[in-house]
């Protein structure tokens, strides 16, 4: 016999159904899939980074300030999530459009995230509770939409204008042809 669902699995379930897919079970948008899954692995690229390079960044600036040493715990990793993030997105056919919803869904999470870590906390302590989970995960979240987003952003503006151009030029190169008509 199946188990029952609890209320939250429940909600979640109604709430991504009606974010993601219409009444017949059909994705609304394939875009607002696939960057929200692309946020999704995107989220464990940077993860990992952080993982992996948190204690090779630890050992390099063991001779720092605490603050120099905390600084490149923060960003490093993160630099080099994006780098594999952005080399993801060169693998994506819709490349800035996917990546850069992608980095707006990773925000979002953060925003929600931070806030629902705010009903979690003992007010007893908060400035050490919520000081703790924004140096465990605010912090490196917000490095990660930060360091990633913002290439994103501008490769995808560079690829519109790119876009535009090209269709600029076919445009004047169309006009400039000689008509048979005339």
């Amino acid at each position: 016999m199946a188990k029952e669902r609890s209320k939250f699995q429940q909600k979640l379930d109604g709430f991504l159904r009606n974010l993601f897919f219409e009444e017949n079970g059909k994705p609304k948008s394939a875009d607002l899939l696939y960057s929200f899954l692309l946020a999704i692995l995107f989220t464990v690229t940077y993860l990992a980074a952080y993982i992996l390079l948190l204690g090779p960044v630890e050992r390099l600036f063991s001779g720092c300030s605490v603050t120099v040493r905390n600084i490149a715990e923060y960003i490093l990793p993160a630099l080099a999530g994006s780098l594999v993030c952005l080399l993801i997105r060169k693998l994506l056919k819709k490349k800035g459009k996917l990546a850069l919803a992608a980095y707006l869904w990773m925000a979002a999470l953060l925003i929600a995230s931070m806030l629902f870590a705010l009903l979690l906390i003992d007010w007893s302590d908060a400035r050490t509770e919520y000081g703790l989970f924004m140096a465990l995960l605010g912090l490196p979240a917000l490095c990660a939409v930060v360091t990633g987003g913002i290439p994103a952003w501008i490769l995808h503006r560079r690829e519109r204008r790119k876009k535009a151009q090209e269709a600029a030029a076919a445009e004047q190169k169309a006009k400039e042809r000689p008509s048979w008509y005339r």
